[in-house]
């Protein structure tokens, strides 16, 4: 009796031993997996067609897309807006999930003529576009600099924006007109205050009121000839230097 005890015994101290070995085994592999799946991971190389960098929240910080799948506009995490025209790039959030900038791109010859651009932006709170920086080749119009605008502290109609473009492509003129009228009365459109570049090879210095009149011009025309002019709200030009250039 006493040897059978003794044997049982060692039977279940080696059963004790090894279910605590697999035990052990478990919680590290357990411990390995965990590890790994918060681990930063390594690529050598990664294509895709849309990355989309995100906060806690699950709005999008950042989005790189291809033409096919480039987003449309989010407002407060939800989309709003989205143009028939692909924006391949880059496109940037804020902290409340609203589109505010982006860097997108494109280029191609079709017929011989040269269609390219980039562009690069950032936006006004709940707004559009205040300060660009572009490159833009589209026929014999070239265009490189960095532009400024003013906009509206009202937030951008998007529908009336929409209502505009469908009258348009509708070939509703007066409606249109009209839209653009009401946009441009409220500042929808913003107002173009300096551009600082060169424009079908010229280099100009151009400042403009609150109304969007130019005011202020320094050009250095692809020639050579250089010039400063001061215009009034009606673009007569009042002041030009040196005197008796055209």
């Amino acid at each position: 009796m006493d040897n059978a005890l003794n044997k049982l015994e060692k039977q279940l101290s080696t059963q004790k031993l090894i279910n605590g070995v697999l035990l052990g085994g478990l919680v590290a592999l357990g411990a390995l997996q965990l590890y790994q799946a918060s681990a930063p991971k390594v690529f050598d190389e990664i294509s895709v067609e849309r990355i989309n960098i995100i906060e806690k929240s699950g709005f999008n910080r950042m989005v790189l897309a291809n033409s096919e799948r480039s987003p449309g506009v989010d407002k407060y995490g939800k989309e709003v807006w989205r143009s028939e025209e692909a924006r391949p790039g880059m496109i940037f959030y804020n902290d409340e999930g609203t589109e505010n900038g982006g860097f997108v791109f494109r280029g191609h010859k079709k017929d011989g003529q040269v269609d390219h651009g980039l562009h690069i932006s950032f936006d006004r709170y709940n707004q559009d576009q205040t300060l660009m920086m572009q490159h833009i080749e589209q026929g014999d119009y070239q265009l490189s600099g960095l532009t400024v605008m003013d906009r509206s502290d009202q937030e951008m109609d998007f529908a009336k924006v929409r209502e505009y473009l469908e009258a348009s492509k509708a070939g509703d003129t007066a409606t249109a007109e009209a839209i653009y009228a009401q946009l441009e009365k409220d500042k929808q459109l913003g107002t173009y205050r300096a551009f600082y570049g060169t424009l079908n090879g010229d280099a100009k210095l151009q400042l403009h009121d609150t109304d969007g009149n130019k005011r202020i011009q320094m050009v250095v025309t692809e020639s050579g000839e250089a010039k400063l002019e001061f215009l009034d709200e009606k673009g007569q030009v009042i002041l030009r230097l040196p005197e008796g250039t055209n």
